[in-house]
């Protein structure tokens, strides 16, 4: 794996720790999503980067993730629903609030977690794939 890809994924853990220490905390929705989202969004720029896909706009993104990691069934589709979600209801540029429920955030912290641990999983099956000359897609 990659410096980047590695940097990336520490940056997804942390963020996903921010998120669970604000919902613990019982903090504003909005800075819980802004984390999670950001939870989500890491592992997948460190698979885009393992790809070398071009990361330009994170709509195209989490897109292109969908399409080749979700819609292929190399991940959960859960996680591209998740994904979807999360983009669809973190806060944006104008700070608009949309309401989730707090079971719903929860459960979206939880997927998180298990995202990230499944992104990091493959892509160290696939660095010693790569070590050994086989290739990855």
């Amino acid at each position: 794996m990659k410096d980047l890809e590695k940097s990336r994924l520490k940056q997804a853990r942390e963020s996903l720790d921010e998120a669970q220490a604000l919902l613990a905390g019982n903090m504003d929705a909005r800075f819980v999503l802004t984390n999670l989202y950001y939870a989500y969004y890491y592992p997948i720029l460190a698979l885009m980067n393992e790809g070398n896909t071009p990361t330009i706009m994170q709509s195209v993104t989490l897109g292109l993730f969908e399409q080749r990691f979700t819609a292929t069934g190399k991940f959960k589709k859960e996680y591209g629903d998740a994904v979807r979600r999360i983009f669809s209801i973190k806060p944006g540029c104008g700070g608009e609030i949309i309401l989730v429920s707090g079971e719903e955030v929860k459960v979206l912290a939880v997927l998180a977690g298990d995202f990230i641990q499944d992104v990091e999983t493959n892509m160290a099956k696939n660095s010693c794939i790569n070590r050994r000359g086989n290739g990855y897609e």
